[in-house]
């Protein structure tokens, strides 16, 4: 049975777990997640002056790290979920946040040299437009970068299993927590995900899986 992916749905959770969510990802990664967002940052290389878009920024790592690395990057964080947003501005930096659906971005045609997404792709329930939106608002030749979990291999069923008990004394809502691991175990695999950018009109740049696989960073250009 799918997974209830309603807009509804996944406003409520992110939400609901928004003020323990930065302390659990932690946790989760065993204190990775920054060390990998911030690689892969690098390896997109963003340059001064270009104008980058973070998808479903949460609490805007991905924004941040982006910004200070590039301090002369004009960066627009997005998310659903209004409770994320605060903690990301209180969170500081040189950053526009917007509260706003990535299946009907508020921007125009041909709009950024850049767009980041980390981890949210599979929480949407309409992923086609969501990537057709983000081919959309790219500039020709922009790049995009997607982040996520990667291969469902052997390791990454270990961490489908103890996650759940590792997290369960520090969380209250250990449902949202279940879903997010069902909703990983769902996902396409980098190969499939490949492909369904490719038909929406983006060609793979990169490349990079980070912890045998498990994690996998893609990034591609706007054709």
């Amino acid at each position: 049975m799918s997974l209830d992916k309603t807009p509804e749905k996944i406003h409520t959770m992110f939400n609901m777990i928004s003020d323990k969510y930065d302390f659990i990802n932690n946790l989760m990664s065993f204190g990775m997640q920054m060390f990998v967002k911030r690689n892969c940052i690098r390896l997109l290389n963003p340059a001064p002056q270009d104008t980058i878009l973070d998808l479903c920024t949460g609490t805007g790592d991905l924004a941040r790290i982006i910004k200070s690395l590039q301090p002369d990057s004009a960066v627009t964080g997005i998310d659903f979920s209004e409770k994320m947003l605060e903690i990301a501005k209180n969170k500081g930096g040189e950053i526009n946040y917007i509260q706003h659906d990535i299946t009907n971005l508020p921007f125009r045609d041909n709009e950024f040299d850049i767009a980041t997404i980390g981890f949210g792709l599979r929480n949407i329930q309409n992923t086609p437009k969501a990537i057709s939106e983000i081919h959309r608002v790219l500039k020709p030749g922009g790049k995009f970068l997607h982040l996520d979990f990667g291969e469902k291999n052997f390791i990454s069923k270990i961490f489908d299993k103890i996650i759940p008990i590792l997290i369960k004394p520090f969380c209250d809502n250990i449902f949202a927590y279940n879903y997010l691991i069902k909703s990983k175990q769902e996902f396409l695999l980098p190969d499939d995900l490949i492909k369904e950018f490719q038909r929406k009109g983006f060609k793979l740049a990169k490349r990079k899986d980070y912890c045998l696989g498990v994690i996998s960073c893609q990034i591609l250009e706007k054709v």
